[in-house]
C-alpha cells in the first residue's frame, strides 16, 4: 500500500473531469519522463468499456512511475480503475469510488494487487467513464497533430531522433514519429531564426530562447521542449502594430519541470515571461533582424511592383467601356467594378433613367445598396429602395437574396441570355431593361446594353483584342 499526495485535490479533479476533459491529453504523459518510445493500446473489455494500456521501452524507477500520477494531468484519472506497475507488484486505485464522494484532501492510497503476465506499465480501465469511445482518439491526423504540438515529439531537439509512438485503437495501429513542429508554422523561405540567452531579474542565466518569425505568422506562440507554454500574464510579449509575430522556444534545465507542473511556480513563470520580453527587444534591435526586415520589405515592394505591372498590362490590352466615344473604364470583371462603372455613369448623367441617385453601398449588410430613381418623367419616383449589384445577373439567383427585398438589380450582363429569354418569368422592356415576374417582381438593368455605351476592343497598337 502506497500513500500518494497529488498536486490537485480530488474535488478539483472531479470538477475538471465533470466539464469537458480532452481524452488526447493522456498523450502528454510522455512529457513526464525522459524521451523514449511509447505504446498506447486501446481495447474493449467484456462490458463495452474502453481499456487503455500504456507502456514505454524505458525501465522507470518507482518514483518516476508514481510521478505519472501526480494529479497535474487529470485525464489519467478519466477512468473507472487505474493500475500502475511497481517493482515486482501492481498498485491500483478505484477512481470511480473516489469521484463519487471526492475527499477534500489531495491524498490517495494505492492498494497492492496481483500482477498478470500481460499487464502493462499503466492501465486505465473504463477510460472515458462511459461506453462511448472518445472519437478524437480514433482520428489519426488529430492524434499526430496533438503529439507534435503538445509533447517533446514536436520539438526541433528531437526531430531527427529514432523515437516513436505506437497508437493502437482497436487493432488499427498508427506510428507517429518526431517532426519539427515549426515545419507547418513557418514558410519554407524568408523566415528568421536566432537564439538568445535568458536571464532573470538578478541577471542569473536561466536558459535559452529560439526566436522564429516570418510574414505568414498570425499570432505569437511560446513553446518549451514539451509543448505550448501558457504564461500567467495576459499579454506575454510586448506588442507593437509594426512588430512581427513570433514563435519562441525556450530551453533550460531549470524550466523543464515548471512548464509541466503549471502550478506553484508563478514566480518563475513570470520571471520567464519578463526575460523573454527583454530578449525580444534585443532580437528586434539586432543587426541581423534589421537586415532581415530590409530584405523582406524589398521583396514585398518588388512583388507590389510586379502586381502593378500586370495591372498596367491588363489596362493596355483588355476591352474598354466608352460612352459617346469617350473612354470610361475597362469592361467590368467583378461586382466591385460594376459599382465603379455605375458611379461613373451616374456622374456622366449617362444612365437611361429620368433621375438616379446612389445613396449608399455596403456589401456586408445583406442587400448591396440604397438608391432613388425615376425611370421616366411620367413615372412615380421610387425613393430609397434596395438595389443589388452583380457582375452577371445569374449570381443574384445563386446568392439566394430574398426577391421581395429587392426593387432593382443592376448588373453588367446576363451570363446566359438565351436561357433567360426562354423563361416565362422575364419580360423584356428593351435591350437594357428586363422585369422579373413571379410571386415577387423587380427590374433588371443591363449596363452593357444601355444607349450610347460601346465596348472598344481595339488595343492601343491597333491589334484586335
Amino acid at each position: 500500500m502506497i500513500e500518494l499526495n497529488l498536486q490537485r485535490t480530488w474535488s478539483e479533479i472531479f470538477k475538471y473531469l465533470s466539464t469537458n476533459p480532452n481524452s488526447l491529453r493522456i498523450a502528454e504523459l510522455i512529457n513526464r519522463v525522459p524521451p523514449c518510445c511509447w505504446t498506447f493500446r486501446f481495447t474493449f473489455d467484456g462490458t463495452g468499456r474502453t481499456t487503455v494500456k500504456i507502456d514505454c521501452d524505458h525501465i522507470l524507477s518507482d518514483n518516476d512511475a508514481l510521478a505519472l500520477l501526480d494529479g497535474s494531468l487529470e485525464e489519467i484519472f478519466f477512468a473507472d480503475v487505474l493500475s500502475l506497475h511497481q517493482t515486482g507488484k501492481y498498485v491500483t486505485v478505484d477512481i470511480c469510488k473516489l469521484l463519487k464522494n471526492p475527499p477534500i484532501s489531495n491524498q490517495t492510497t494505492l492498494h497492492n494487487s496481483l500482477p498478470k503476465k500481460t499487464e502493462s506499465l499503466l492501465i486505465l480501465k473504463g477510460f472515458g467513464q462511459s461506453n462511448t469511445t472518445p472519437p478524437e482518439i480514433q482520428h489519426a491526423p488529430t492524434v499526430r497533430s496533438y503529439f507534435l504540438e503538445n509533447t517533446w515529439l514536436g520539438s526541433p531537439d528531437f526531430a531527427d531522433s529514432e523515437y516513436y509512438i505506437r497508437w493502437i485503437v482497436f487493432a488499427e495501429e498508427y506510428l507517429i514519429r518526431p517532426q519539427n513542429r515549426y515545419i507547418d508554422k513557418l514558410g519554407a523561405v524568408d523566415h528568421f531564426t536566432t537564439q538568445v540567452n535568458l536571464y532573470n531579474t538578478n541577471k542569473v542565466y536561466i536558459g535559452q530562447a529560439s526566436f522564429h518569425t516570418d510574414s505568414s505568422l498570425k499570432k505569437d506562440e511560446i513553446y518549451t521542449t514539451f509543448g505550448p507554454f501558457i504564461p500567467k500574464k495576459e499579454n506575454w510579449l510586448i506588442r507593437n502594430p509594426k512588430n512581427p509575430h513570433w514563435i519562441v522556444e525556450i530551453g533550460g534545465e531549470t524550466l523543464k519541470r515548471t512548464t509541466i507542473q503549471g502550478r506553484g511556480a508563478s514566480k518563475l513563470i513570470n520571471e520567464l515571461v519578463d526575460s523573454i520580453e527583454d530578449a525580444q527587444t534585443l532580437v528586434t534591435e539586432s543587426d541581423s533582424f534589421q537586415d532581415y526586415e530590409q530584405k523582406i520589405q524589398w521583396k514585398q515592394q518588388a512583388k507590389a511592383a510586379d502586381t502593378l505591372k500586370k495591372r498596367q498590362e491588363r489596362v493596355r490590352q483588355e476591352p474598354r467601356v466608352t460612352f459617346n466615344g469617350k473612354p470610361v473604364m475597362l469592361v467590368p470583371s467583378n461586382e466591385n467594378e460594376v459599382l465603379v462603372l455605375l458611379s461613373k455613369l451616374e456622374a456622366l448623367n449617362a444612365l437611361p433613367f429620368y433621375e438616379f441617385t446612389l445613396w449608399e453601398y455596403t456589401a456586408r449588410a445583406g442587400i448591396d445598396a440604397i438608391a432613388s430613381y425615376q425611370m421616366r418623367e411620367i413615372d412615380a419616383p421610387s425613393m430609397f429602395v434596395p438595389i443589388e449589384l452583380e457582375h452577371h445577373y445569374e449570381s443574384f439567383l445563386q446568392h439566394g437574396h430574398p426577391h421581395h427585398q429587392v426593387n432593382l438589380v443592376i448588373c453588367w450582363d446576363f451570363h446566359n441570355p438565351e436561357k433567360i429569354l426562354e423563361s416565362n418569368k422575364y419580360r423584356q422592356h428593351n435591350n437594357w431593361l428586363f422585369e422579373y415576374r413571379n410571386d415577387q417582381s423587380f427590374l433588371i438593368v443591363l449596363l452593357s446594353h444601355i444607349p450610347n455605351l460601346q465596348i472598344d476592343k481595339e488595343l492601343n497598337n491597333g491589334q484586335q483584342a
